[in-house]
């Protein structure tokens, strides 16, 4: 799973037809500062996701277990909008390695 921000829609005429009525978004996955990454993933969207939102998307079986078709050829779709979240400011820009390195003497 991911956290991301819906940054478009796409819209394709021509497609399988078991696609027909699905929602599809383009999606930039957020990076530690809660700011849009570099990279993209089109994801399916049933719950109503829109342009601005954040969102949390699953891939792969989960993504389709989301829309509600095992079988549906996707390989991602929104599971969640987000209200709020929080990220620990002292996680971002190298982990407080201290803090996750056992102590000195100790085993």
């Amino acid at each position: 799973m991911f956290v991301g921000k819906v940054i478009g829609s796409v819209w394709a005429t021509k497609k399988r037809p078991e696609l027909e009525g699905l929602k599809f978004l383009v999606v930039k996955p957020l990076n530690l500062n809660a700011e849009p990454g570099s990279d993209v993933v089109v994801v399916a969207d049933r719950i109503g996701a829109g342009v601005g939102e954040n969102v949390i998307c699953s891939y792969g079986k989960a993504g389709r277990i989301a829309v509600d078709d095992e079988k549906m050829p996707i390989e991602a779709a929104v599971i969640a909008i987000v209200d709020k979240f929080e990220i620990d400011k002292k996680y971002i820009d190298g982990i407080v390695k201290k803090d996750l390195s056992p102590a000195k003497g100790k085993k």
